[in-house]
């Protein structure tokens, strides 16, 4: 069980992701005042990037917690100072999730996904292919869903080679399987989803690490999230 404060203080470190022109960059700070409603972060060196930062940006957190880190969504509210200062301003974080090791902001999608078998488990069969949809996609990893029973897809511990489509884009990647579920009476976001009124037809989710990519497809997914974060907060004000 993991035990650790689940709430930013101050002297946290924190890995602050953002978008700026079209790239994603990091800022490292250090938590100096939590506010009822704002968390105030000083860099932990200089970085003009910073002043391109505008209210309302999406950011990524991950805080620095021993063994294990935290991770949530944010937006960016201010700097504080003079131009040229190292302290902004956040919005306090409401999703904070413990991990155990860094991970990256995870969140729902679907792109369709093309893999290959190219080492095979015990069970598994080197050169199959198949395709899906996305469920969820980070830079570290995704879960996706074929339509197909699971003896019929990939195995724990498959090596795959994996095309994914996020717009006019297609990143390429190799994975690990990490886990082989049935599907079928699954929501995508894993709820159960009511008796059906004549059989459905079979699903199975698969949930992969990425082991190889490359930082420009890393930064394709990472901008994509963003984009979705930022589409999916400002939908209630139109």
């Amino acid at each position: 069980m993991i035990d650790t404060p689940r709430m930013p203080a101050v002297h946290d470190q924190v890995l602050v992701e953002a978008e700026c022109d079209a790239r994603v960059v990091g800022f490292r700070a250090v938590v100096v005042n939590v506010m009822p409603r704002a968390l105030w972060l000083g860099l932990v060196r200089p970085d003009s990037q910073l002043e391109m930062l505008r209210p309302g940006d999406p950011v990524a957190l991950t805080f620095r917690r021993d063994d294990v880190g935290m991770v949530a969504a944010a937006t960016f509210l201010s700097r504080l100072g003079l131009k040229q200062s190292r302290l902004f301003a956040i919005e306090m974080p409401s999703d904070l999730r413990l991990i155990q090791r860094r991970a990256q902001l995870r969140l729902d999608t679907d792109c369709p996904i093309e893999y290959t078998i190219v080492s095979q488990s015990d069970i598994g069969s080197a050169g199959l292919t198949g395709e899906g949809k996305t469920t969820n996609i980070s830079a570290g990893g995704l879960q996706f869903m074929a339509r197909a029973p699971a003896r019929e897809t990939v195995a724990k511990g498959d090596a795959l080679e994996l095309r994914i489509q996020i717009g006019s884009d297609a990143v390429l990647a190799e994975a690990d399987v990490l886990r082989v579920e049935d599907g079928t009476d699954l929501a995508p976001d894993g709820r159960p989803l009511p008796p059906p009124r004549s059989p459905r037809p079979p699903r199975t989710l698969i949930a992969v690490q990425f082991v190889a990519i490359s930082d420009g497809a890393q930064d394709r997914i990472i901008r994509h999230i963003f984009a979705l974060q930022r589409m999916r907060r400002e939908a209630p004000r139109r």
